[in-house]
């Protein structure tokens, strides 16, 4: 009687304990979803999404942004943009022209598979001399452009390079490796980790001289969303919720533990690109969102779980008491 007793309740830690350690599941239909393991930060969030408009609809049809603000001779000018609806081999052409609006530097890139694109600009040589606003001008087709502008501080007409790091960095969480692609200038990255309690992924960086970081964050690791406008009855009866038709909302960022709003976005439905400076000695960049995968998923439920029907069978087998006689 008292054995069947001890194994109802390792029973009952062994259910408990996978279903507390298991995440909020999103509602996916079609083939399994990375993003399904995540912790979110309404996780007593339940709805069916139906006020959320769809991305496409409030995503232009071409999009550009710069890095930064503003930038000094031998800075690298990185763009990136987005454009919504692709045409077969159709390039997209930057041109940028200097505060006296003179053509300095003209570029033709195809965009990638899924609307994005970058290119990076030397701020430097002989065309580079008048201080002053700098225009970017994008093309696509013959009808679909946009503009960005930036303070340039002028030069000497030498050509001076200010160096910058692109790579990618491989994340393990949630049991997923993700590949962070990300371009440094003034610095260099010395590792990432999330932080689930927090919705934060946490960049440590080396920065020897103002610069700025460009990170592009897969939604399946991480996003920042709107939550849905639920009734109290769909909240009480746990109707389930598909995130990825919820607006997209601001991410949260932190340059050693203070807020910054001075950071640039371009977004597509995979990924959002952040730009975002910092000064020479800071040392860590907190990006704060609403969901993000699980530092360890589930496999942690699962090794505990094992564990306690271990010790239900060397029990059984052994007669070890796992109470007290009294």
């Amino acid at each position: 009687m008292r054995k069947s007793v001890i194994y109802g309740i390792l029973v009952a830690i062994i259910v408990s304990s996978v279903s507390i350690s298991s995440p909020v599941f999103a509602q996916q239909a079609g083939p399994a979803n990375p993003n399904a393991n995540v912790t979110t930060a309404y996780k007593l969030l339940h709805g069916n999404g139906t006020n959320a408009t769809s991305l496409l609809s409030t995503t232009p049809p071409l999009s550009i942004k710069t890095d930064l603000p503003s930038y000094k001779q031998g800075d690298a000018v990185i763009v990136t943009g987005h454009v919504r609806e692709l045409e077969n081999a159709t390039a997209v052409t930057l041109r940028v022209f200097s505060s006296l609006k003179n053509l300095i530097s003209i570029a033709q890139l195809l965009p990638s598979s899924d609307g994005s694109f970058t290119k990076t600009f030397l701020a430097t040589g002989p065309l580079w001399k008048d201080a002053g606003n700098y225009t970017i001008v994008a093309q696509y087709g013959k009808y679909t452009n946009d503009s960005v502008v930036f303070y340039y501080g002028g030069g000497n007409g030498e050509s001076i390079v200010t160096p910058a790091i692109s790579s990618t960095y491989t994340l393990q969480a949630g049991g997923v490796s993700y590949n962070i692609p990300y371009t440094i200038k003034g610095g260099k990255v010395n590792s990432m980790n999330i932080y689930a309690d927090k919705l934060t992924l946490e960049v440590s960086i080396t920065a020897q001289t103002d610069g700025a970081l460009v990170i592009d964050l897969p939604r399946a690791m991480i996003d920042a969303k709107v939550p849905a406008n639920l009734t109290k009855d769909q909240i009480m009866t746990g109707e389930k919720i598909d995130q990825s038709k919820l607006d997209d909302d601001k991410f949260i960022v932190a340059v050693n533990q203070k807020p910054v709003t001075q950071f640039t976005e371009t977004k597509d439905a995979d990924s959002r690109t952040l730009s975002i400076p910092f000064h020479a000695g800071d040392t860590t960049i907190d990006i704060v969102g609403t969901t993000i995968v699980p530092e360890f998923g589930p496999i942690a439920a699962l090794v505990l779980a094992i564990a306690i029907v271990s010790i239900i069978a060397v029990s059984a087998k052994t007669g070890l008491r796992l109470m007290p006689r009294y």
